[in-house]
């Protein structure tokens, strides 16, 4: 079973693993307990390039929510690629047991130490914690015996049992208030006493005392702060730097339920067009940490098929709402391609199943919006995304309504300016540019952002008042 909320990638998530530096090594306990909050291994992968090839799979299940059977095929792909035997002997389990165990436990405890550091800063609302048990078929009984467990966050219990605690363990752990509490039908339970039993590492002969219930290694919170161990210290120093070793997104995360739309396909497009406007603008994106939504038709109406993606979208957004739906629902699905609000942190973009950024060539993308800019002086295009799909194909159009609704982030978080009088005195554009100064904004934000030489040409003014909001939005 695919790990669910490893396909809600976050920025707290994505960034504990992208801290990490690479360790080879032979056994899961080489690296023990803290110390795999900064340092990547894989049971048996020895060789530097090996792990670096496994490290980029699971960096990209991390950030852009693939599947365990995605996983699965590029595990099969780098062991055939390096001739990598690692299963010598029954120990080492099959193929396919191997890439799940990567696979869930780097998920799950990327997953935790991200959920931790949101946890730090809300716990002073929300000071109690919730055990909940993941319900699989075959449980394990201590683990079933902490369900619903509400313990306060600062209890010394949690440090050894917030979950994962095991290989495969699916547990969770989430936070309440006392009105939380009240409405669930929960009170505050402590913790339960905790008896430990004797594991001895084979190999070092070193005897540790576990708490029942939880696998050797296992016995502790992951957090994004740790201190580096000396060995991890030692194998940080020899690495080159981060931005060399994993390659650069101009975003970061985005929930997405196209397989061919995502926060990948976007960062590779931005880096194609290679210009100082998408640099000024990742600066807005990282300093408001905005979230982006690619969402199918069904799943933007409140319907069944929205419903049932509501916890997800939340566990991604953290807005709080009661009823998170209201996040990415409109009444007119099947007249509108984006939208976003000044109250929101994030955008949403619709997309249809067949859409792939990667059919979309950024410098012909960069040349349909250039068209549309030309063909705006005399007769005005609807929209640029309307312009985009026609000239390219639909999944331009996701990318240029993704810049347009951005383009109204960034008019929200400058502060909403004001138009100077000479963009003012001059028309929009595009048709849809002059419905109001939100919209103005936005449709040549997205061409500020996409094709700016053909903006500076066409209006310099309008040009200057975007890069002057863009570097205030990024300020704030």
């Amino acid at each position: 079973m695919p790990v669910q909320y490893g396909s809600l990638p976050f920025q707290e998530q994505i960034a504990y693993f992208r801290h990490k530096a690479n360790v080879p090594s032979e056994r899961w306990t080489d690296v023990w307990q803290n110390a795999h909050d900064r340092g990547f291994m894989v049971a048996g992968a020895m060789k530097t390039d090996l792990l670096a090839d496994f490290r980029q799979a699971v960096d990209k299940a991390i950030a852009e929510g693939k599947s365990l059977g995605w996983f699965k095929g590029q595990f099969n792909d780098i062991v055939a690629r390096h001739g990598w035997e690692p299963y010598a002997s029954k120990s080492r389990g099959s193929a396919n047991w191997r890439a799940q165990v990567i696979y869930e436990t780097n998920i799950r405890q990327a997953y935790t130490a991200g959920r931790e550091q949101q946890i730090e800063q809300v716990k002073s609302r929300r000071p109690y914690g919730i055990y909940k048990h993941s319900g699989s078929e075959h449980p394990r009984h201590d683990h079933l015996s902490w369900n619903n467990l509400v313990i306060p966050l600062d209890d010394p219990w949690w440090k050894t049992h917030t979950p994962i605690n095991g290989y495969g363990c699916k547990c969770k752990k989430f936070t309440a208030s006392e009105r939380d509490l009240k409405r669930l039908g929960l009170t505050v339970t402590g913790a339960p006493k905790v008896t430990t039993y004797e594991w001895v590492d084979k190999v070092t002969g070193e005897v540790h005392d576990i708490p029942k219930g939880i696998d050797p290694g296992f016995d502790y919170t992951p957090r994004s702060s740790a201190e580096l161990t000396e060995q991890t210290r030692q194998v940080l120093a020899k690495k080159p730097p981060l931005e060399e070793r994993l390659a650069p997104r101009v975003v970061d995360h985005a929930f997405s339920t196209v397989k061919g739309v995502g926060a990948e396909g976007l960062s590779t497009l931005l880096a194609g067009l290679a210009t100082p406007q998408v640099a000024a603008f990742e600066q807005v994106l990282k300093s408001h940490d905005l979230k982006t939504l690619f969402l199918k038709a069904g799943e933007m109406t409140g319907n069944k098929k929205g419903q049932a993606i509501a916890e997800d979208v939340e566990a991604y957004l953290q807005s709080g709402l009661s009823r998170p739906h209201w996040n990415y629902t409109a009444r007119r699905v099947s007249r509108t391609n984006g939208f976003t609000a000044g109250r929101w942190n994030h955008v949403v973009v619709k997309a249809k199943a067949s859409d792939n950024l990667a059919k979309v060539d950024p410098l012909l993308l960069q040349s349909a919006i250039g068209t549309a800019i030309q063909q705006g002086k005399a007769d005005r295009v609807w929209s640029f995304s309307a312009a985009a799909e026609a000239q390219l194909n639909s999944s331009a159009r996701v990318v240029t309504t993704w810049a347009h609704e951005m383009g109204h982030q960034v008019y929200y978080k400058a502060g909403k300016p004001e138009l100077p009088p000479q963009v003012r005195g001059r028309p929009s554009l595009t048709r849809y540019g002059g419905t109001n100064d939100s919209e103005w904004f936005a449709e040549h934000f997205a061409a500020w952002l996409l094709a700016p030489q053909a903006l500076e040409q066409a209006l310099p003014d309008a040009f200057v008042f975007i890069s002057e909001a863009v570097n205030a939005a990024a300020a704030q």
